[in-house]
């Protein structure tokens, strides 16, 4: 898996934990704008991708409708994007 953040962030480690753990559940509790939803979306691809797991079987709780609003779009941009690579790649192959 790429990294997905740079090496300069002071919790680089504890984020590519949120994305790399996938065999147990995790409780992400940050201040507004620190990347939570960018963290929580690679990690459900992550979940997707590994085949464990179905986009229904994924439980991401938020405190308000406008952040699950936001969460449920950039994970379905995210979903879209990774299946337009891997039919790319399957015509590049």
């Amino acid at each position: 898996m790429s990294n997905h953040f740079p090496k300069e962030l002071i919790d680089r480690k504890a984020r590519e934990k949120i994305i790399k753990e996938i065999n147990r559940n995790i409780l992400v509790e940050a201040s507004a704008g620190s990347g939570k939803t960018s963290s929580l979306i690679h990690r459900m691809s992550a979940l997707i991708k590994s085949g464990k797991f179905k986009v229904d079987e994924i439980a991401a709780i938020t405190f308000t409708r406008k952040a699950a609003i936001e969460l449920k779009e950039r994970f379905q941009q995210k979903i879209e994007d990774s299946f337009r690579e891997t039919e790319d790649e399957k015509e590049k192959g």
